[in-house]
C-alpha cells in the first residue's frame, strides 16, 4: 500500500490486483502444497513409505507433474507446483480471498450485493473450515500467507458488517503496529470502546478514513465482473497459469520459443526447453525469471520478469497469436 489516495473503482482495483498478486503477502499456495506434503508424510508414517510413495506420487502426476521415483513426489510438488497450486479448488477460494482482504472487492458475477456478501461469507468460512483441520504445529509448518489472508479477510468482513475488528486487522489496514491499536482501546490514548476484545466497526472505519493507505471496500458498489457469472454457475473453469511479465508489460507465452525451444536462464547459463509447461516450471523455480524474447525484426532480446500475472491458458495462446502476427 502507498501513501496515495485510495483507488475506489472496483475495476481498476481489480486489474491491480491481478498485475500484483504473486509479489506480495499472496503465497497461499505454498501453504497449501505444505499441507500435501504434510498429509502425505502422514500416510507414509501409517502405511509405510513402500506404499504411499506410489500412491502419493500418482496423485501429483494426477496434478499434472513428472514424477521418476516415487519417493521424489513430495520434492516435485514443491518445485513444480508452486505456480499451480493457486488454481487448486481450495486455491482459488483463497485468491478471491486475497483480493477481498486487500483490496476490498469481490471475484464474482453476482450482480446483487446480498449475493457478493453471501459470497464472502461462504468463501471465508470454506477457507476457515480447512485451516481448523489442519494440524499446523504436529505437521511444523507454518499457516503462513494463507493464514494472514484468512485473518485479513475476517477482519474486512467485521469492517463491512458491523462486527468488533479485532486489533492485529485494523493494525493492517491502517498501517500501524497491532501495539498502538491496543495503546488506543486502553489507558491514556484510549479513543475506541473496545467490544469483545475488538474495536466497534464504525469506529474502526471513522479512524481509517484518516489512514490514507486504506483501501475502502467496493464490493457492494462494484458492477457485475461479467466474465466471472460463468464460473458463478459452475461452467466449466478455463486453466489458469502465473506468468512472468517484464518491466516493458510483455509476457512470456507460447509462442516466444526459437524452433520449438524455450530459453530460460541468464546470459551465460541459458537453458532450453521442449516446452512451454517446462519452461515456465523452471521461470516459476527461479527468483529471477529470465527468459529469451524475439522482437518484430527477428532478434532474439532477453526479458527480465518484475511481477507475476494470473492468466489464461486462452489469453497466452492469444499473445502467441498476435507475436506470431507482427513478425
Amino acid at each position: 500500500m502507498t501513501t496515495a489516495d485510495p483507488v475506489t473503482d472496483a475495476e481498476t482495483l481489480r486489474e491491480q490486483f491481478h498485475s500484483r498478486y504473486g509479489n506480495g503477502n499472496d503465497f497461499e499456495g505454498a501453504t497449501l502444497i505444505d499441507v500435501v506434503v504434510g498429509a502425505g508424510r502422514l500416510i507414509v508414517e501409517m502405511v509405510g513409505s513402500e506404499d504411499a510413495d506410489v500412491g502419493m506420487a500418482a496423485l501429483v502426476r494426477q496434478l499434472g507433474y513428472a514424477v521418476e521415483a516415487p519417493e521424489d513426489w513430495a520434492e516435485v510438488l514443491r518445485n513444480d507446483a508452486f505456480g499451480d497450486a493457486y488454481c487448486w479448488k481450495l486455491g482459488v477460494t483463497f485468491h478471491g480471498l486475497n483480493a477481498y482482504a486487500y483490496y476490498g472487492i469481490a471475484l464474482t458475477g453476482a450482480s446483487d450485493p446480498r449475493e457478493r456478501e453471501d459470497y464472502l461469507r461462504e468463501e471465508i468460512e470454506r477457507a476457515g473450515a480447512f485451516m481448523d483441520r489442519v494440524p499446523f504445529a504436529a505437521w511444523e509448518i507454518e499457516p503462513a500467507d494463507a493464514g494472514r489472508t484468512l485473518r485479513l479477510a475476517r477482519g474486512r468482513f467485521a469492517l463491512d458488517t458491523g462486527g468488533p475488528v479485532e486489533p492485529w486487522a485494523l493494525a493492517e489496514f491502517g498501517g500501524v503496529s497491532e501495539r498502538r491499536i491496543r495503546n488506543m482501546m486502553a489507558g491514556a490514548e484510549r479513543v475506541f470502546d473496545p467490544k469483545d476484545g475488538g474495536v466497534p466497526a464504525p469506529q474502526a472505519l471513522d479512524w481509517l478514513k484518516q489512514r490514507r493507505q486504506f483501501r475502502p471496500s467496493t464490493w457492494r458498489d462494484q458492477n457485475t465482473f461479467e466474465d466471472l457469472a460463468g464460473a458463478d454457475r459452475e461452467d466449466p473453469v478455463e486453466e489458469m497459469l502465473f506468468v512472468p511479465v517484464a518491466a516493458d508489460g510483455s509476457t512470456f507465452h507460447p509462442g516466444v520459443a526459437h524452433e520449438g525451444v524455450f530459453t530460460t536462464g541468464p546470459t551465460g547459463r541459458e537453458t532450453g526447453w521442449p516446452s512451454f509447461e517446462e519452461a515456465l516450471a523452471a521461470l516459476q523455480r527461479s527468483p529471477k525469471p529470465v527468459w529469451r524474447r524475439p522482437t518484430q525484426r527477428g532478434l532474439r532480446t532477453q526479458a527480465r520478469g518484475v511481477r507475476w500475472e494470473r492468466t489464461t491458458r486462452a489469453a497466452l495462446d492469444r499473445m502467441a497469436a498476435d507475436a506470431a502476427a507482427r513478425i
